[in-house]
């Protein structure tokens, strides 16, 4: 083999190795499913943890799917994070607890999170859930993950799907088909065979001692997968719940939709 062979070969190698990684984790999940311990174990007291920036649209339809799967001592938080619209005012008229948090310099997700929790520890539950305030939790899915991570003492992270606009472009179907590989299918294959997975930003549960030693309070724009790193370096890695579905919309606007593409590729 001369050196022009050799170097058209190694790239050819080097991109078998993702392809591999792939493929593999996407036949591990039609392997058989694994025992739930948690399916006997006592439901835990949760706090829904929602951060929500100028959410007026959505944000009563989330809470509506969310309150019937709460309990009397559960918690429902809503962070109105540097809202300028009636984010609050809505949540409130839903019957949830709403903190509001202005801080033009210190913008983000985690920021808001991690102003949530400080309300929470005055109160703690057993395990935060948190989702975003424009997505859908189907029946169970609380439950779900707050008794998968009190059962296993480690965070958890549901099946996040998104469903197409109408009318759908063919990127449109494109992304849903990549995040149903990213968020459902992958994820399954790695629980199948005992292994962690990343968190997916929302539908992720933690148990209380677990979530209050990570931290939240930074402007990263993929703050779930860093998140996910930061915690399986401190020995806590995030595992998968298959039984829980949230779901949330492709953005219908053009540029909006080509600026969420962005931040995930």
């Amino acid at each position: 083999m001369n050196l022009a062979e050799g170097m058209l070969i190694l790239p050819i190698v080097l991109l078998l190795i993702p392809v591999t990684v792939l493929v593999g984790e996407c036949a591990l999940s039609l392997l058989p499913a694994r025992r739930r311990r948690d399916a006997n174990a006592p439901r835990p007291r949760i706090g829904v943890l929602i951060a929500a920036h100028d959410e007026e649209a959505d944000i009563a339809t989330t809470l509506a799917a969310l309150t019937p799967q709460l309990r009397p001592g559960d918690r429902l938080l809503v962070v109105a994070d540097n809202c300028t619209d009636a984010t609050a005012s809505i949540a409130r008229s839903q019957g949830a607890e709403v903190c509001q948090r202005f801080d033009p310099h210190r913008r983000g997700k985690g920021y808001a999170l991690d102003f949530g929790l400080c309300h929470l520890a005055q109160d703690p539950p057993d395990v935060v859930v948190m989702v975003d305030a424009d997505c859908t939790v189907h029946r169970g899915a609380v439950q779900a993950l707050a008794c998968q991570a009190a059962a296993c003492g480690r965070p958890v992270q549901a099946a996040y799907l998104m469903e197409r606009p109408t009318p759908a472009r063919p990127k449109d179907t494109v992304s849903a088909l990549a995040l149903l590989v990213r968020n459902l299918v992958r994820p399954l294959g790695l629980h199948r065979a005992g292994l962690p997975c990343l968190l997916t930003g929302s539908g992720m549960a933690f148990p209380w001692h677990v979530i209050r030693r990570a931290h939240l309070g930074s402007g990263n724009i993929v703050e779930d997968m860093q998140l996910a790193l930061d915690l399986a370096v401190a020995g806590a890695a995030p595992s998968f719940c298959g039984a829980a579905l949230i779901t949330g919309r492709l953005p219908a606007n053009p540029a909006a939709a080509r600026t969420q593409r962005t931040r995930w590729e």
